[in-house]
């Protein structure tokens, strides 16, 4: 498979200040990712968990850290299962500032080298690629104060 690369990007309507904690603090996380709970460890070799219930818990680590601006996970794409090579992509979380607000960029590359068929492969992508989609549409509102009460 020729590598996919998923990068979905957005301007939110908020300091990058605002944002950080929302993508690098596991309560901030469980605002608009994991629902069910996140477990968070911003540091490179920290710990990552993301739990759905009706997806399941999946883990992580965290591969790079530069405090306000990137946070790189190496994540496993099946859950209860650790993130080894064969079965995890590495997900990016870009933040610069924008103007008056901020630019966000999700970066997930790895399908290529997941043990499984390319057409397994591509599906896997597309159903990240739409995920990731709909969850920076949730960082975003809740980012520019739609979702204060949290």
């Amino acid at each position: 498979m020729t590598e996919t690369m998923i990068d979905v990007a957005a301007h939110l309507d908020a300091p990058v200040e605002r944002i950080w904690p929302l993508l690098a603090e596991a309560e901030g996380v469980r605002r608009w990712y994991a629902f069910d709970g996140a477990e968070l460890d911003p540091v490179p070799g920290g710990a990552v968990a993301f739990h759905w219930k009706e997806h399941g818990s999946y883990r992580g680590v965290v591969e790079r850290v530069v405090p306000g601006s990137l946070l790189a996970l190496r994540c496993s794409l099946y859950p209860g299962a650790e993130p080894e090579p064969g079965s995890a992509t590495l997900v990016e979380f870009h933040v610069e500032p924008d103007g008056d607000g901020a630019r966000v960029r999700i970066i997930e590359t790895g399908f290529a080298a997941l043990n499984c068929t390319e057409e397994e492969q591509r599906l896997r992508a597309q159903e990240n690629s739409e995920g990731w989609r709909a969850a920076l549409e949730l960082l975003k509102g809740l980012a520019e104060g739609a979702d204060d009460a949290g």
